[in-house]
């Protein structure tokens, strides 16, 4: 890019999430246009941010030429669409999780980009909360020693009916923290739950297993019905373990124990994650160097997801379906 303009960057979704994210990159000085078919969201995003045009249809915006990059933030369901539509008319796309709720249309979504030399990226969130970020660094320096075990949980008590599988709402952060520290996908995926009997687009509760090649194990819960807010994610190594959790007080999210020893806080930096995603992706937009949830990063996950499906039906341990094989 010339000059010191920053990408220009378009929300379509302003909802409860996506607020957030128009909040962030408007902070970054790169908010250039809003979108909602809700009148009452784009309404209240138009007043807060009174110089930034307005569209109520998605098609308007990507067509503005006001922008050269959006981000979207509405159901998983429309997420293939219109991240499809804004690839095809030359914008760098940010797309909630999930990437989509269909591998073979997140591979299509990255094939495109690739080709167009745009940037694809996921909303897998923490990737940039700087108490995973500081997890990961000790898993790949050794500070951890070899791994035995990750076992993680992300719970809340939510609606009667979830507007969506619990699996597409909360495993894709998870998955994405482990695939960071193992740097490898894993050979097979079992997923169960109380639901599996009926699973529909709803189911409210869900366990993943992955083996690696390794030997390695890693367990994750997912539930809109714990009692509690849990998000915990826990890596046990042959020298120590580490917990990242995120519902602790803020020097207390991280912490490390030595192997026969009590775990102590480690400090890390207070930085809200999303204004990191969010400045991210513009200055993947604007370098074209991919940030740690690219197109690449994306699909990985997306091929786990796909596998946690797949068991749910064959209610069984399923293999992996590698990105680019056939199957």
């Amino acid at each position: 890019m010339s000059g010191s303009a920053r990408a220009r960057v378009g929300v379509v979704g302003v909802g409860r999430w996506g607020r957030n994210l128009a909040r962030n990159f408007h902070a970054i000085g790169c908010l250039a246009g809003l979108c909602d078919t809700d009148p009452e969201h784009l309404r209240d995003a138009a007043d807060a941010y009174p110089a930034v045009r307005a569209y109520p249809e998605s098609e308007a915006l990507i067509r503005s030429g006001d922008v050269e990059a959006i981000a979207i933030a509405t159901p998983a369901g429309t997420h293939h669409e219109l991240a499809a539509s804004a690839l095809a008319a030359g914008l760098h796309v940010f797309v909630e999780k999930p990437m989509t709720t269909d591998l073979g249309a997140a591979r299509t979504l990255v094939v495109r980009a690739r080709a167009a030399g745009l940037q694809l990226v996921t909303g897998h969130l923490l990737h940039y909360h700087p108490a995973f970020q500081t997890l990961r660094a000790m898993v790949h320096d050794g500070r951890l020693g070899a791994l035995r075990g990750i076992e993680t949980s992300r719970l809340m008590s939510g609606p009667e009916t979830p507007r969506e599988h619990v699996i597409w709402e909360f495993a894709p952060h998870d998955i994405a923290m482990i695939l960071a520290c193992t740097g490898a996908l894993p050979s097979s995926v079992r997923c169960a739950g109380p639901d599996s009997a009926s699973d529909g687009p709803s189911a409210a509760h869900a366990r993943v297993e992955l083996a690696f090649s390794a030997g390695l194990r890693t367990r994750t819960t997912v539930s809109w019905r714990g009692r509690a807010k849990v998000q915990r994610f826990e890596v046990e190594g042959d020298a120590a373990t580490a917990v990242f959790d995120d519902t602790a007080a803020p020097g207390s999210k991280l912490t490390l124990a030595a192997a026969g020893q009590p775990p102590r806080p480690v400090p890390v930096p207070e930085r809200e994650p999303l204004a990191g995603e969010c400045a991210a992706f513009v200055e993947a937009v604007e370098t074209g160097v991919a940030p740690p949830s690219g197109a690449d990063e994306g699909l990985r996950v997306m091929t786990v997801l796909d596998a946690c499906f797949r068991s749910l039906e064959e209610r069984g341990t399923v293999p992996l379906r590698i990105p680019g094989n056939a199957g």
